[in-house]
């Protein structure tokens, strides 16, 4: 009998369909884009409307910044299943690439397009339903759930620790929690993340000089470009180690676990190099050497660089300013912090006191093993609903701000997929991948 009505909220999913895509449509319309300061207000207001027709209860959790909007539905369970998600979007340039215009949701060739379909409306609004459609054929469910709704991920998340901080009743209290993305690889096999690396970015500016001076005396003067460029490259060697002394202290050795999964790990190496559009990967990596490098080690990135005269034509100058932005990339173990102190000791003894980082941010590594039983869970419905075994990843190469819901087990799973080109113009996914997605998180409520 429970069987049979679970095929039916698959078959309620099925036939809503259309309902789903219009209401995921309409979210997309608002061009909540925190790096901007715009959508806030409309976001939160079609997500209290949505929540509350689905029968939840609701609030807005104030921050120095965009608000967090947390919603429950307490049915008195033993265990309680939480959603962690975001309501802004990433900026919509280039806006000349889009082939149809960011925030007017387009279908074509199966896909809705949008900026935040992937990242990470549709994955709001898919669950949402699935819930909203679990409900109405059982007239309730067996575990409470919660969703926490932030609306600064895009930028870095920097106001979250103040709403953990001061709701931990709420956000630090459940069995489980489903992570704001995840999809499918380049052959359509369901992917499920089990933690994300941690970051630590810098914004860097030098100042050498007082003005630009005419090249024909740089002889008298400290080029700015080639001061930061010097900082930069004192970073990292050509082969990638990372050379500020005590990096890489405190990274503890890989469990068997981990180890176990990154051998068996499917990458999928020539699906990478078409997609990036490359021959060769760095290093001439391949096979379990390339894998242990992605999953184990931090990474050291110039995000942008830029210094001087950058108009049309020629214009002899010795810059007396420089900028970049760096991004460090974390792995268990590493204290953004720490990092931080190490670098800045490193220049200052390294005769780049005048490097300035005149702001920077960052969180640790957080992941959860995958003999946890609701990492089993996850995978168990995976294979169910998609009569395939999904791809486990011991730890994506993103990040995110995991770290802050100690004690939960976090798994990331979702309707994307390899070319959905989140962060970038064009952004989508498929309609059967969101519907199939619907169909996971009902199956998930009802086994978990």
């Amino acid at each position: 009998m429970i069987n049979m009505l679970l095929d039916d909220v698959f078959h309620k999913i099925a036939d809503e369909k259309n309902e789903s895509i219009e209401l995921l449509c309409e979210f997309l319309k608002i061009p909540s884009i925190a790096a901007k300061g715009t959508g806030e207000q409309k976001s939160i207001d079609f997500l209290s409307r949505v929540f509350e027709d689905a029968g939840f209860d609701f609030f807005t959790a104030e921050t120095p910044g965009n608000r967090v909007f947390c919603a429950e539905m307490n049915v008195g369970a033993d265990k309680t299943l939480m959603f962690y998600n975001h309501y802004d979007v990433q900026p919509e340039d280039p806006i000349d690439l889009w082939e149809s215009p960011p925030f007017e949701p387009t279908i074509r060739d199966g896909k809705i397009f949008a900026r935040g379909v992937a990242d990470n409306k549709g994955e709001i609004i898919c669950r949402l339903q699935a819930i909203k459609a679990y409900n109405e054929i059982f007239r309730n469910h067996p575990v409470n759930i919660k969703f926490i709704i932030e609306g600064e991920e895009e930028i870095g998340s920097v106001n979250l620790p103040h709403f953990v901080k001061n709701h931990k009743d709420f956000a630090l209290k459940a069995d489980g929690c489903i992570w704001e993305f995840g999809g499918r690889d380049g052959d359509g096999i369901q992917q499920v993340y089990l933690g994300v690396k941690g970051i630590l970015y810098l914004h860097i500016r030098t100042k050498t000089i007082g003005r630009e001076v005419h090249s024909g005396y740089t002889q008298f003067v400290d080029n700015a470009a080639y001061e930061l460029t010097w900082a930069l490259a004192a970073l990292k060697a050509r082969d990638d180690k990372i050379l500020v002394p005590g990096f890489y202290d405190n990274i503890g050795e890989p469990s068997a676990e981990d180890m176990k999964i990154i051998e068996e790990f499917p990458l999928k190496e020539d699906l990478f190099k078409e997609n990036f559009e490359i021959e060769n990967f760095r290093l001439n990596l391949s096979g379990l050497d390339l894998k242990k490098k992605y999953f184990l080690e931090p990474t050291c990135n110039i995000c942008g660089q830029w210094s001087g005269y950058q108009g049309p034509g020629g214009k002899t100058v010795t810059p007396n300013e420089a900028f970049a932005k760096v991004d460090f990339r974390l792995v268990p173990g590493q204290d953004p912090v720490d990092l931080y102190e190490k670098i800045r000791k490193y220049w200052d003894t390294d005769n780049f006191h005048h490097i300035e980082i005149t702001e920077w941010d960052g969180y640790p590594a957080a992941k959860t093993s995958i003999n946890d039983p609701f990492a089993n869970s996850v995978v168990n419905v995976i294979k169910e609903v998609e009569n395939h075994d999904p791809i486990i990843w011991p730890m994506v190469g993103g990040s995110g701000p995991m770290y802050l819901f100690e004690g939960v087990p976090c798994i990331s799973i979702g309707c994307s997929h390899s070319k959905s080109n989140a962060h970038a113009p064009n952004e989508n996914i498929f309609i059967n991948d969101f519907e199939i997605g619907m169909k996971t998180i009902a199956k998930l409520i009802h086994e978990f």
